[in-house]
């Protein structure tokens, strides 16, 4: 994308430093949403499927609880989503300037799909919304009229059809966004893919192993998201009895412990899979890091098994949003290590750069050229001689005054004040002079008079006819 290649600014180190920090935030952002929203409406669809085989309502109440874990807080979906995304696509390119690593047309891509990703999952929760509805309406009406219920019996299929169709192209949109998303971050690390086809990028094993690491670590981050609201945060969810308690909390808990299971193992071919350019020793602390926590994860989610640890969810939370954090941090790191000798062009550059517009700038910032004798010659001697009294006073007799008082001289010249009213009633007009001006006509008139050269300064006035005459 030449467009974004062309808003490129080389900048500083510190300025570059600041571009990673962005950087890695939004990749903290994103990558937590992206897998959060997956969790939300992958487990949602599969609670809906269950209520729609077994005609139970627990199930559908289920659906509807989960879809909100990645949609319940309005405009999220724009905040952690959209705007990180955005946040890539400008600062991907400033910090591959110079290279072939292009990946913003990838990002792009991935921002469109998951635009239309969060739209048919928007129409998918409403969709659950009304099945809801209808659900609690037919069980009202149904023993007063039966043929109440069949005159919207169409419209509850409608429905129910549009719920199935939404989720499933949601998934599989987000499926998309995720798998561009891991290429385009994959591919701004990995130098062997600079100029290949986007197949390459979409199926190198680093890509596939990313993506699916950030899919299940949101099925566990959803999962934990759910049991912390539903079992912990302000005593928890209103459920209609023990038994939808337990149905709800066995089947969420059960998606968040094969999750956890998945995750290492997918994280150890993430890792193996990156290349040797982007290697690290604290590249690997971030992914222990990442992996320990997850364990921690899968320990407080499988101690909810107990009512007596039930609380315990709320630390599955936080450790999963860690683990999150930390795996940004060692994707980020692959690609700093990756790039390290390019940002250190970009900030030779910058610093040329600097040096000449220092330069250029001290240069415009000297004192201009001034022409004095020309100053003299159009704004001065209309009034002034040297050695005789005109308009003004000779020159001769006044100069002098100043020697060693330059400043005295040109502030006078700049601003002038009668010196001999008697004299000179009118006193002298400024002449609009810029100070470089003044001071070069200060220092012209103390060298003429004090140096001698006030002799050249104008031809000497020839005598009068009469004069000559009588003198011979």
């Amino acid at each position: 994308m030449e467009l974004f290649n062309d808003l490129v600014i080389p900048v500083g180190s510190s300025h570059l430093t600041l571009i990673r920090l962005m950087l890695y935030i939004s990749a903290s952002f994103l990558f937590a949403y992206t897998g959060l929203l997956f969790g939300s409406v992958f487990l949602s669809t599969r609670a809906a499927s269950k209520a729609k085989k077994y005609n139970d309502f627990r199930y559908q109440k289920l659906a509807q609880d989960l879809i909100k874990v990645g949609t319940g807080i309005t405009g999220m979906w724009f905040g952690l989503g959209i705007v990180p995304l955005l946040s890539f696509i400008l600062s991907y390119p400033q910090l591959l300037a110079g290279t072939k690593g292009d990946v913003v047309g990838y990002l792009i891509v991935a921002l469109l799909v998951f635009s239309m990703a969060v739209a048919s999952i928007y129409v998918y929760k409403n969709s659950i919304n009304f099945k809801s509805i209808f659900y609690s309406f037919k069980t009202n009406v149904r023993s007063k009229s039966e043929s109440i219920v069949e005159e919207y019996h169409s419209l509850d299929e409608d429905i129910e059809n549009t719920g199935s169709f939404t989720g499933i192209w949601g998934i599989l949109l987000l499926l998309v966004s995720t798998w561009f998303l891991s290429g385009a971050t994959t591919y701004a690390y990995d130098h062997s893919m600079w100029g290949q086809s986007i197949f390459t990028m979409l199926l190198s094993a680093n890509t596939v192993f990313k993506a699916l690491l950030i899919l299940s670590m949101g099925v566990a981050f959803a999962s934990a998201v759910y049991l912390f609201y539903a079992f912990s945060w302000q005593d928890g969810y209103k459920f209609a009895n023990d038994d939808e308690k337990e149905l709800s909390k066995k089947f969420v808990r059960k998606f968040g412990l094969y999750s956890a299971l998945l995750i290492p193992l997918i994280y150890a071919f993430q890792i193996v899979s990156i290349p040797n350019n982007a290697l690290s020793g604290l590249m690997f602390v971030f992914g222990l890091l990442s992996l320990l926590f997850v364990v921690f994860f899968a320990q407080s989610i499988y101690l909810t098994k107990s009512s007596e640890h039930a609380s315990g969810v709320k630390y599955g939370f936080m450790f999963i949003m860690i683990s999150f954090a930390m795996f940004a941090a060692q994707d980020q790191q692959a690609f700093h290590i990756s790039i390290a000798e390019n940002l250190n062009n970009i900030s030779e550059i910058h610093n040329k750069a600097e040096e000449e517009r220092q330069a250029l700038y001290a240069k415009s910032e000297e004192e201009p050229q001034v022409d004095a004798q020309a100053i003299f010659d159009t704004r001065c001697v209309a009034c002034h001689k040297f050695d005789t009294k005109s308009v003004g006073p000779a020159y001769n007799d006044v100069v002098p005054k100043y020697e060693g008082k330059e400043g005295d001289l040109v502030k006078f010249i700049l601003n002038p004040t009668p010196q001999n009213p008697a004299e000179y009633p009118a006193g002298m007009p400024a002449q609009g002079l810029s100070p470089a001006e003044g001071k070069a006509l200060a220092k012209w008139l103390l060298d003429k008079v004090l140096g001698g050269g006030e002799k050249e300064a104008e031809p000497a006035a020839e005598k009068p006819a009469e004069e000559q005459t009588a003198t011979k």
